[in-house]
């Protein structure tokens, strides 16, 4: 999410505070890809992530004059969700609490090869990917909400509800990681590549 969109989506929520009904359904569009993304990463079941973010504009709406115009309203609605579809899963059975909610975020990042059109480039791209998705559940949320949804630390601990110390170590174990196994990553597949060639010569 861009800084321009954020400051947009800060004032259609002060102009839906304030009672401009065009201002929250405009908030509503543009606001609803991004909660749908992220909600997606919670269940598969795609008319349930559409429920509940129903559920939370509905909500949204009936609270409205209780609410503070103040806030940024991407990290209150992204925490509103979260729980709203945490309420609606049941664990699997056998599985505990503490182990369902630890597997439960289950973004899967991707690479847009059709974007990059050097050889090299995806072949690195989709070893980097993989390193992206082999981290657990709750780093690779954090790393989705600060990088793809820019948000800061203290709106991600807000929807995550740990604290931003929490977000800030989880954070910097993740990047640690990625950068020792993106080296390795890096030197494998650059040698592959330069060997492809020295046979190609």
């Amino acid at each position: 999410m861009k800084t321009v969109s954020r400051q947009s989506e800060e004032s259609l929520w002060q102009a839906f505070i304030a009672g401009d009904d065009e201002a929250f359904e405009s908030l509503v569009d543009q606001i609803y890809p991004s909660l749908f993304h992220y909600g997606s990463k919670f269940s598969r079941d795609k008319e349930l992530v559409r429920d509940c973010i129903q559920d939370v504009f509905l909500k949204l709406w009936e609270s409205r004059k209780r609410l503070n115009d103040s806030i940024p309203p991407a990290p209150y609605l992204f925490a509103a969700l979260r729980r709203r579809i945490h309420r609606q899963a049941e664990p699997p059975a056998g599985s505990t609490d503490a182990s369902w909610e630890a597997d439960y975020f289950q973004v899967a990042f991707s690479v847009e090869e059709e974007l990059i059109r050097s050889e090299t480039t995806r072949e690195l791209s989709r070893r980097f990917t993989a390193l992206l998705n082999s981290l657990p559940a709750r780093q690779k949320e954090i790393i989705l909400l600060k990088y793809f949804e820019n948000l800061s630390r203290d709106e991600i601990a807000d929807i995550m509800q740990i604290s931003p110390q929490s977000v800030s170590n989880t954070l910097q174990k993740s990047l640690k990681w990625l950068r020792i196994n993106w080296s390795s990553v890096v030197f494998l597949t650059l040698a592959a590549f330069c060997k492809h060639s020295d046979k190609n010569f």
